[in-house]
């Protein structure tokens, strides 16, 4: 890999980084750099900082206009899209709701042409997907996709910029490590469905590990159908469809439920943050989700060796992450976990911007 991809890739993950610093980390000279830094002088910021002796210390950036990367998150919900700048300045996004009628290869790929095609000056894109994807192929039962190619469907390869294929969570992974600098992270995207990613960094030249979890999907416990065909998965006993059930009280099927989300769009607004003006309601409806996410997280914590979970998804808080926390100390004295809040609601978005970044500049710069 040639030294201009490895600077690139290093202020990627380090967002701001001392020269002197990366000197050593790549392993050259001062008059190197500088030669490296000018053929870069396009997608690279320079600053001073202060000192009371000698020359001050030199930090290096992206420039704003680097690139622009287009970032596409498809879920239950929506599709969002939002165009980037090299430092991860929004520039431009747009939305659709995703209904019942749009829950197939057919229709998500409309969807996605529709919002792809509002944008037009993009360097690199990448597509986060709720559900699995291997090898660019998207299986997902929430969205009625089943070895689903956005490659072939979207004409990606016509666009004439790179771009990366990855799941929801992975996206989430990766922005977490990014921006904490964390080696190993666990997330947990929680909504209408649970999904969880498990993610180790490596190193800048190789290949980072993302560990899907389908958490939605291990069994716990009940007789509620599941739309993966099973019974008794987590989803059915512990996302916002009970949730909505209780707040309801009635006796909704799970999977018209997932089905026809659109029709539950008000209620689910209404007790995602009912613990604002009824937190003894709120504390009643969500127990039973509550009990069972501790039990399951907690059990996964001792599992991987980690001591921070972190959530993410519409239907979460930090009232909903400090409750579960303290129910899984409850739980077990070997459970020594934290769980924190992921308040950024473009967390996806611009997850899976860092890995389209990383794609380009190593398609760019590596040869």
């Amino acid at each position: 890999m040639k030294n201009e991809a490895k600077i690139l890739l290093h202020i990627l993950r380090n967002k701001r980084i001392r020269r002197k610093e990366l000197e050593d980390i790549i392993d050259v000279t001062p008059s190197t750099m500088t030669y490296l830094l000018d053929k870069l002088t396009d997608y690279i910021q320079i600053e001073e900082g202060e000192t009371t002796l000698g020359k001050p210390p030199q930090f290096l950036l992206l420039s704003k206009n680097a690139w622009k990367i287009l970032s596409v998150s498809v879920g239950r919900e929506k599709i969002r899209a939002v165009l980037y700048n090299a430092q991860g300045e929004e520039l431009e996004r747009t939305a659709y709701r995703v209904k019942r009628e749009n829950l197939s290869d057919e229709g998500i790929t409309e969807l996605l042409r529709k919002t792809i095609d509002k944008f037009y000056d993009y360097d690199s894109i990448g597509i986060a997907f709720s559900g699995n994807v291997i090898d660019d192929k998207v299986y997902s039962n929430i969205l009625k996709l089943n070895k689903f190619d956005p490659v072939k469907a979207l004409k990606l390869k016509h666009l004439g910029v790179p771009y990366v294929i990855i799941s929801d969570v992975e996206a989430i992974a990766a922005y977490e490590s990014k921006t904490t600098g964390k080696d190993k992270v666990l997330v947990v995207n929680y909504g209408t469905g649970i999904g969880a990613c498990y993610y180790e960094y490596h190193a800048l030249f190789t290949r980072d590990e993302f560990k899907n979890i389908p958490l939605g999907h291990i069994y716990f416990k009940g007789s509620e159908n599941c739309y993966c065909g099973a019974k008794g998965c987590l989803e059915t006993v512990a996302s916002d469809f009970v949730l909505v059930r209780n707040y309801l009280k009635d006796d909704i099927n799970f999977i018209d439920f997932i089905e026809s989300e659109e029709n539950f769009w008000e209620t689910l607004k209404i007790v995602r943050n009912l613990y604002k003006s009824n937190e003894e309601l709120a504390l009643k409806l969500y127990q039973p989700i509550i009990e069972a996410l501790a039990f399951v997280l907690g059990n996964i914590s001792i599992i991987l060796g980690i001591s921070e979970i972190t959530l993410y998804g519409e239907g979460t808080s930090e009232w909903f992450a400090d409750n579960l926390e303290k129910k899984i100390d409850e739980l077990s004295n070997n459970f020594n976990v934290r769980v924190r809040y992921g308040n950024v609601s473009d967390a996806v978005e611009r997850g899976v911007s860092l890995e389209a970044a990383v794609n380009l500049v190593k398609k760019k710069f590596s040869k």
